[in-house]
């Protein structure tokens, strides 16, 4: 059923009752069979201020498998590296050197400025920034150190004890997984080779002709326009899905051995490959339906490797494809993730470890989040307001079914009505312009673009003693 919210008020007016809150909290109202109990998002102080990191746009925020969060701050040509209690890390303890991301330049690019982060199993930290590349920066690597490169090797057959040589790298994974191990190898300690791989590479080259050579229909990848990455898989496995802007589809990427390296240990010597990734497949295609795609803006994957985007073309703004047969997860019509005029901006999608699906809503300053069979849970980002009509000399009313007034709402078609009661509402006070989400258990970490700054939120299973604890957050 609708609810109707009666509303006169100016913007001036509900600043005034907002600047008076020294926290926030915003309350399940209705509870999912995903979940135990009553829930609630706290809104955790303080806020990773721009002041503060000197942040100018960050457009994305990830957590790294360590715990590390990355900001992608664009407008720096950085990504700033923080630990949970907010510090800002350059060196650790465990041999960690972030420095080579403090000023990113690409050889023959100069400066970039990265808007999109994610992470792949071998610790590369993989970022686009528009165009038709992908680079990355190896956390592993720079931890433990490169001691020689080599682009010939020699194999063995376990069985026949069959001896090739090779140098084609990109080939290395066929044999390793076909019965050869590596016996030998031609080492290149040059420095340069070393530094360049240490340091933030191209990984995907939409330029290079391995990978336009292969014309799809619908245009090759030296015009691709690389807006948002996922790398999924391990090992011999590992992927990336890229969304590409220029012919609005998902592609696959796979990735192919470029060198072998002999790493630096406590111990000694091992050995480790660096990664190109080259052109795969394409899993979605242009369209205006479900599962395909249309001015597309973010991607990401859940535990199962199942795809989700967000886009600001076509009907739907927000969808789920299966992984491998790239079929649609949801209903048109029956899933309120699909409710058409539901986003203003859908800018980013964020699944968490219980399959909860959060989608960043730029236009409207929050975050929906949804059960993972697309059923609406609650909104996050939001501060419930409270309004006695009766002190008002003139009040209208206005059908908001259960959605968020934000500051610059127009009510129209307004009527005169009396009333003597109050009335709730939840108003859209705490980011401005959001663009990306990342979630690591518990805390929900926002680029709150607008703001230049990260916005966290806490997720609690609310007991009597919670209920308790948390009353500060609500104190007017």
């Amino acid at each position: 059923m609708k609810k109707v919210a009666l509303i006169s008020i100016s913007v001036f007016i509900i600043s005034l009752f907002v600047s008076n809150c020294v926290g926030h909290i915003e309350k399940l109202p209705t509870i999912s069979e995903v979940e135990q109990g009553d829930t609630s998002y706290v809104h955790l102080f303080p806020d990773w201020e721009k002041e503060d990191y000197n942040f100018n746009t960050p457009k994305d925020v990830m957590v790294g498998a360590d715990g590390y969060i990355f900001v992608a701050d664009s407008g720096n040509s950085r990504i700033l590296v923080l630990n949970q209690a907010g510090l800002v890390v350059t060196e650790d303890e465990f041999g960690n050197n972030f420095q080579g991301l403090e000023d990113i330049n690409i050889p023959g690019k100069g400066e970039i400025q990265p808007v999109q982060l994610s992470q792949d199993s071998k610790m590369n930290l993989l970022f686009c920034d528009g165009s038709n590349q992908i680079y990355a920066w190896n956390q592993h690597y720079n931890n433990t150190g490169i001691r020689y490169v080599s682009k010939e090797v020699t194999l063995q057959h376990t069985e026949s004890g069959a001896i090739i040589t090779s140098d084609r790298m990109d080939s290395l994974s066929y044999y390793l997984t076909n019965g050869y191990t590596l016996v030998d190898a031609k080492l290149d300690s040059s420095e340069e080779l070393i530094n360049s791989i240490l340091a933030p590479h191209v990984i995907f080259d939409g330029d290079d002709p391995k990978n336009w050579e292969f014309v799809d229909d619908y245009g090759d990848t030296r015009n691709s326009k690389i807006v948002d990455i996922v790398a999924f898989g391990k090992d011999y496995n590992n992927g990336i899905y890229v969304l590409d802007k220029r012919y609005n589809r998902i592609i696959k990427l796979k990735y192919e051995i470029k060198y072998l390296l002999i790493m630096e240990t406590d111990e000694g010597q091992s050995v480790a490959f660096d990664y190109e990734c080259v052109f795969s497949e394409v899993a979605a295609s242009q369209g205006s339906g479900a599962g395909f795609i249309m001015d597309p803006k973010s991607i990401t994957i859940d535990l199962s490797g199942n795809i989700y985007y967000t886009q600001t073309g076509g009907v739907y703004s927000c969808h789920g494809i299966s992984a491998g047969s790239y079929r649609t997860l949801f209903n048109p019509g029956e899933d309120d993730l699909l409710d058409i005029g539901r986003f203003q901006c859908a800018r980013d999608v964020g699944i968490d470890s219980r399959g909860i699906i959060y989608i960043v809503d730029k236009g409207s300053n929050y975050i929906q989040t949804f059960d993972n069979e697309g059923n609406f849970l609650r909104n996050v980002a939001t501060t419930d307001i409270m309004i006695d009509t009766t002190l008002l000399e003139t009040v209208y009313s206005y059908e908001i079914d259960s959605t968020v007034i934000p500051y610059d709402t127009t009510i129209v078609d307004s009527s005169v009505v009396e009333i003597d009661t109050t009335v709730s509402f939840q108003l859209a006070e705490i980011l401005n312009k959001p663009e990306a989400i990342a979630i690591n258990q518990n805390i929900l970490y926002v680029a709150d673009t607008g703001n230049s700054r990260i916005v966290r939120f806490q997720y609690v299973i609310m007991t009597e003693q919670n209920l308790q604890d948390l009353q500060e957050y609500r104190t007017p």
